[in-house]
């Protein structure tokens, strides 16, 4: 009887031991895949987001009206307003109901797409009018807006209306130098989206 349990405890150790060897390589192969697959997981969740082309999402639809108040300032001042000769406005700007007024350098024009996802332009410029000449133009434009507003925070003042379906916003403060790297007195940021 002694024997039997001898012989069935060395059978039962070498089942034990010839499935250890067969089953460990298994199971460690199992393991490395289960990590590939993890890290591959990992990998593929952290694509960076495709670089866009640097166009905007939607293009202005509204077709511009301009107010005869508008129309009559921007003729009285024709001789000071920026003519687009080298091409450096963004494609579709509406110049014909936000000029440009009195420019010495243009520093940048895009069409953009807005946090709303609304077409409109962003155009920025420097002048060697005083910040006053060029208030004095943007605010007899903007005056007869419906819902114009006018606010000074320290040496920059913001106008902003509502002409023809779009939404104006127009700063005009002293030029830093350090800031535009262009020579002048005053800049002019103008920020036009489609309502």
């Amino acid at each position: 009887m002694k024997i039997r349990y001898v012989l069935l405890s060395v059978l039962l150790i070498g089942v034990l031991i010839t499935g250890a060897v067969l089953l460990m390589p298994k199971l460690l192969s199992d393991e490395k895949t289960t990590a590939k697959e993890t890290s591959t997981t990992t990998t593929t969740t952290k694509q960076p987001e495709p670089i866009k082309n640097n166009q905007p999402d939607a293009t202005a639809t509204t077709a511009i009206v301009v107010p005869q108040e508008m129309q009559t300032v921007i003729e009285e001042n024709s001789e000071d307003i920026y003519v687009d000769e080298a091409g450096l406005l963004a494609g579709n700007y509406p110049s014909q109901m936000v000029p440009l007024y009195g420019v010495t350098s243009l520093s940048q024009s895009h069409q953009i797409t807005g946090v709303s996802g609304k077409p409109g332009w962003k155009t920025s410029y420097v002048s060697d009018y005083s910040t006053d000449e060029i208030l004095v133009f943007y605010q007899n434009l903007l005056s007869s807006a419906p819902d114009y507003t006018e606010e000074t925070v320290s040496a920059t003042t913001n106008l902003k209306g509502t002409v023809s379906g779009y939404s104006i916003s127009i700063s005009i403060s002293p030029n830093n130098p350090e800031k535009t790297d262009l020579p002048g007195n005053s800049t002019a940021n103008i920020f036009i989206e489609q309502l």
